[in-house]
Protein backbone atom coordinates (compact mmCIF):
# COMPACT_ATOMS: atom_id res chain seq x y z
CA UNK A 1 0.00 0.00 0.00
CA UNK A 2 1.37 3.29 -0.86
CA UNK A 3 0.32 6.91 0.73
CA UNK A 4 -1.59 7.49 3.38
CA UNK A 5 -4.93 6.26 3.57
CA UNK A 6 -6.13 9.47 5.50
CA UNK A 7 -4.90 12.03 2.89
CA UNK A 8 -5.08 9.53 -0.55
CA UNK A 9 -8.24 10.27 -2.68
CA UNK A 10 -8.91 7.28 -4.41
CA UNK A 11 -10.56 7.10 -8.16
CA UNK A 12 -11.60 3.58 -8.24
CA UNK A 13 -11.43 0.59 -6.51
CA UNK A 14 -10.59 -3.26 -8.12
CA UNK A 15 -11.85 -6.37 -6.78
CA UNK A 16 -11.86 -9.46 -6.99
CA UNK A 17 -14.47 -12.04 -6.54
CA UNK A 18 -13.88 -15.36 -5.16
CA UNK A 19 -12.54 -14.93 -2.00
CA UNK A 20 -12.66 -11.41 -1.75
CA UNK A 21 -16.48 -10.72 -2.24
CA UNK A 22 -17.90 -13.53 -2.00
CA UNK A 23 -16.46 -16.50 0.17
CA UNK A 24 -16.74 -19.15 -2.69
CA UNK A 25 -12.67 -20.48 -2.63
CA UNK A 26 -14.11 -23.82 -1.46
CA UNK A 27 -16.75 -24.68 -4.23
CA UNK A 28 -13.94 -24.16 -6.24
CA UNK A 29 -11.84 -26.83 -4.29
CA UNK A 30 -14.93 -29.09 -4.09
CA UNK A 31 -15.31 -28.42 -7.73
CA UNK A 32 -11.56 -29.76 -8.68
CA UNK A 33 -11.45 -32.81 -6.33
CA UNK A 34 -14.85 -33.98 -7.60
CA UNK A 35 -13.46 -33.74 -11.54
CA UNK A 36 -10.05 -35.57 -10.32
CA UNK A 37 -11.80 -38.08 -8.12
CA UNK A 38 -11.72 -41.21 -10.85
CA UNK A 39 -7.81 -40.74 -10.46
CA UNK A 40 -7.26 -41.50 -6.95
CA UNK A 41 -6.65 -39.74 -3.60
CA UNK A 42 -3.49 -38.92 -4.06
CA UNK A 43 -4.28 -37.01 -7.28
CA UNK A 44 -6.84 -35.29 -5.57
CA UNK A 45 -4.69 -34.52 -2.56
CA UNK A 46 -2.36 -32.80 -5.03
CA UNK A 47 -4.84 -31.12 -7.03
CA UNK A 48 -6.67 -29.56 -4.20
CA UNK A 49 -3.20 -28.69 -2.17
CA UNK A 50 -2.08 -26.68 -5.67
CA UNK A 51 -5.46 -25.13 -5.76
CA UNK A 52 -5.62 -23.42 -2.94
CA UNK A 53 -1.79 -22.03 -3.03
CA UNK A 54 -2.54 -20.60 -6.80
CA UNK A 55 -5.77 -18.86 -6.51
CA UNK A 56 -5.52 -16.59 -9.04
CA UNK A 57 -4.32 -18.92 -12.10
CA UNK A 58 -7.00 -19.76 -14.67
CA UNK A 59 -8.94 -23.39 -14.53
CA UNK A 60 -7.71 -23.63 -17.88
CA UNK A 61 -4.25 -23.23 -16.90
CA UNK A 62 -4.59 -25.74 -13.94
CA UNK A 63 -6.46 -28.60 -15.53
CA UNK A 64 -3.62 -28.81 -18.43
CA UNK A 65 -1.29 -28.34 -15.43
CA UNK A 66 -3.02 -31.11 -13.61
CA UNK A 67 -3.31 -33.28 -16.19
CA UNK A 68 0.21 -33.08 -17.43
CA UNK A 69 1.78 -32.92 -14.16
CA UNK A 70 0.20 -35.65 -12.01
CA UNK A 71 -1.22 -37.66 -15.37
CA UNK A 72 1.26 -37.51 -17.79
CA UNK A 73 -1.53 -36.28 -20.42
CA UNK A 74 -1.49 -33.54 -22.59
CA UNK A 75 -4.87 -31.67 -22.74
CA UNK A 76 -6.71 -31.36 -26.23
CA UNK A 77 -8.92 -28.22 -26.61
CA UNK A 78 -12.08 -29.92 -26.96
CA UNK A 79 -11.05 -31.72 -23.52
CA UNK A 80 -10.24 -28.51 -22.18
CA UNK A 81 -13.04 -27.44 -23.11
CA UNK A 82 -15.31 -30.42 -21.69
CA UNK A 83 -13.56 -29.75 -18.20
CA UNK A 84 -14.83 -25.96 -17.72
CA UNK A 85 -18.34 -26.83 -18.81
CA UNK A 86 -18.03 -29.63 -16.43
CA UNK A 87 -16.44 -27.40 -13.92
CA UNK A 88 -18.66 -24.35 -14.81
CA UNK A 89 -21.60 -26.37 -14.35
CA UNK A 90 -20.73 -27.46 -10.90
CA UNK A 91 -19.77 -24.37 -9.30
CA UNK A 92 -21.97 -21.67 -10.70
CA UNK A 93 -25.10 -21.98 -8.99
CA UNK A 94 -22.82 -22.76 -5.33
CA UNK A 95 -21.42 -19.08 -6.01
CA UNK A 96 -24.26 -17.65 -6.68
CA UNK A 97 -25.69 -18.55 -3.15
CA UNK A 98 -22.01 -18.60 -1.37
CA UNK A 99 -22.57 -15.88 1.48
CA UNK A 100 -20.86 -12.59 0.71
CA UNK A 101 -17.22 -11.96 2.32
CA UNK A 102 -18.46 -9.79 5.84
CA UNK A 103 -19.67 -6.22 4.75
CA UNK A 104 -18.43 -6.87 1.19
CA UNK A 105 -22.08 -5.39 -0.38
CA UNK A 106 -22.59 -2.58 2.21
CA UNK A 107 -18.99 -1.59 1.45
CA UNK A 108 -19.48 -1.45 -2.35
CA UNK A 109 -22.94 -0.25 -2.48
CA UNK A 110 -21.54 2.73 -0.27
CA UNK A 111 -18.83 3.36 -2.61
CA UNK A 112 -20.10 2.58 -5.79
CA UNK A 113 -22.16 6.06 -5.98
CA UNK A 114 -18.72 7.49 -5.27
CA UNK A 115 -16.56 6.22 -7.67
CA UNK A 116 -16.55 3.60 -10.28
CA UNK A 117 -16.27 -0.06 -9.05
CA UNK A 118 -14.67 -2.78 -10.80
CA UNK A 119 -14.86 -6.80 -10.75
CA UNK A 120 -11.19 -7.98 -12.49
CA UNK A 121 -11.54 -12.01 -11.98
CA UNK A 122 -9.52 -15.36 -13.03
CA UNK A 123 -12.99 -16.81 -13.82
CA UNK A 124 -14.47 -17.05 -17.47
CA UNK A 125 -15.83 -13.34 -18.08
CA UNK A 126 -19.39 -14.56 -19.29
CA UNK A 127 -19.57 -16.48 -16.17
CA UNK A 128 -18.20 -14.49 -13.44
CA UNK A 129 -20.82 -11.35 -15.41
CA UNK A 130 -23.64 -14.08 -14.65
CA UNK A 131 -22.80 -14.71 -11.36
CA UNK A 132 -22.25 -11.15 -10.46
CA UNK A 133 -25.87 -10.34 -11.97
CA UNK A 134 -27.41 -13.68 -9.87
CA UNK A 135 -26.65 -11.78 -6.78
CA UNK A 136 -27.98 -8.51 -8.03
CA UNK A 137 -24.27 -7.20 -7.90
CA UNK A 138 -24.40 -5.84 -10.83
CA UNK A 139 -25.43 -2.34 -10.19
CA UNK A 140 -22.55 -1.59 -7.98
CA UNK A 141 -19.92 -2.35 -10.76
CA UNK A 142 -18.99 -0.34 -13.89
CA UNK A 143 -17.27 -3.46 -15.45
CA UNK A 144 -16.75 -7.33 -14.68
CA UNK A 145 -14.13 -8.76 -16.34
CA UNK A 146 -12.06 -12.14 -16.60
CA UNK A 147 -10.58 -14.62 -18.44
CA UNK A 148 -9.42 -15.42 -21.15
CA UNK A 149 -8.01 -11.96 -20.78
CA UNK A 150 -5.39 -12.01 -17.90
CA UNK A 151 -5.91 -9.76 -14.56
CA UNK A 152 -2.61 -7.58 -15.42
CA UNK A 153 -3.93 -7.06 -19.36
CA UNK A 154 -7.64 -6.18 -17.66
CA UNK A 155 -6.24 -4.07 -15.01
CA UNK A 156 -4.39 -2.03 -17.64
CA UNK A 157 -7.24 -1.77 -20.06
CA UNK A 158 -9.71 -0.10 -17.45
CA UNK A 159 -6.88 2.44 -16.58
CA UNK A 160 -6.52 3.29 -19.65
CA UNK A 161 -9.97 3.63 -20.50
CA UNK A 162 -11.06 5.55 -17.86
CA UNK A 163 -8.55 7.97 -17.44
CA UNK A 164 -7.30 6.46 -13.39
CA UNK A 165 -3.96 7.55 -11.88
CA UNK A 166 -2.79 4.40 -10.64
CA UNK A 167 -1.54 5.48 -7.33
CA UNK A 168 -5.13 6.71 -6.69
CA UNK A 169 -6.60 3.66 -7.52
CA UNK A 170 -7.09 -0.08 -4.86
CA UNK A 171 -7.05 -3.36 -5.37
CA UNK A 172 -9.03 -5.91 -2.80
CA UNK A 173 -7.32 -8.89 -3.46
CA UNK A 174 -6.66 -12.52 -2.19
CA UNK A 175 -4.23 -14.10 -4.41
CA UNK A 176 -0.51 -13.89 -6.08
CA UNK A 177 -1.96 -12.96 -9.16
CA UNK A 178 -4.19 -10.15 -7.80
CA UNK A 179 -1.29 -8.40 -6.45
CA UNK A 180 1.56 -8.75 -9.14
CA UNK A 181 -1.23 -7.30 -11.51
CA UNK A 182 -1.54 -4.65 -9.07
CA UNK A 183 2.06 -3.95 -8.36
CA UNK A 184 2.55 -3.80 -12.40
CA UNK A 185 0.36 -1.08 -12.99
CA UNK A 186 1.19 0.89 -9.27
CA UNK A 187 -1.93 0.06 -7.71
CA UNK A 188 -2.38 -0.04 -4.24
CA UNK A 189 -3.02 -3.56 -2.91
CA UNK A 190 -5.02 -5.00 0.12
CA UNK A 191 -5.31 -8.58 0.43
CA UNK A 192 -8.44 -9.89 1.95
CA UNK A 193 -7.85 -12.76 3.83
CA UNK A 194 -8.69 -15.40 6.60
CA UNK A 195 -5.92 -15.28 8.58
CA UNK A 196 -2.07 -15.03 8.50
CA UNK A 197 -1.74 -18.45 7.96
CA UNK A 198 -3.14 -17.28 4.00
CA UNK A 199 -0.45 -18.59 1.32
CA UNK A 200 -0.16 -15.02 -0.12
CA UNK A 201 1.15 -13.86 3.42
CA UNK A 202 3.64 -16.57 2.81
CA UNK A 203 4.75 -15.18 -0.51
CA UNK A 204 4.63 -11.59 0.77
CA UNK A 205 4.60 -10.99 3.89
CA UNK A 206 4.75 -7.17 3.86
CA UNK A 207 1.40 -6.82 2.45
CA UNK A 208 -1.50 -4.87 4.67
CA UNK A 209 -4.03 -7.74 4.68
CA UNK A 210 -7.51 -7.36 6.41
CA UNK A 211 -10.15 -10.31 7.18
CA UNK A 212 -13.29 -8.89 5.67
CA UNK A 213 -14.75 -5.05 4.57
CA UNK A 214 -16.17 -4.85 8.09
CA UNK A 215 -11.88 -4.02 8.85
CA UNK A 216 -11.81 -2.32 5.21
CA UNK A 217 -14.24 0.07 6.69
CA UNK A 218 -13.02 0.85 10.10
CA UNK A 219 -9.06 0.89 8.72
CA UNK A 220 -10.07 3.82 6.25
CA UNK A 221 -11.71 5.69 8.59
CA UNK A 222 -15.19 4.64 6.25
CA UNK A 223 -17.78 5.90 9.24
CA UNK A 224 -15.92 9.34 10.18
CA UNK A 225 -16.41 10.53 6.20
Amino acid sequence: MTGDRATVHYEAFFFDFDGVLADSVEVKTRAFAKLFEPHGPEVVLKVVQHHRRHGGMTRVDKFRYYYYEYLGKTLSEEEITDLCQQFSELVVDEVVAAPEIKGAEEFVKYWCSRLPCFVISAAPEEEVRQIVQRRAWGQYFKEVLGTPVNKETNLSLVLDKYSLEPSKCLFFGDAESDYKAARAHAVNFVAILPGPEAHLLRVSPQLQWLRDFTEVAQWMSLDNR
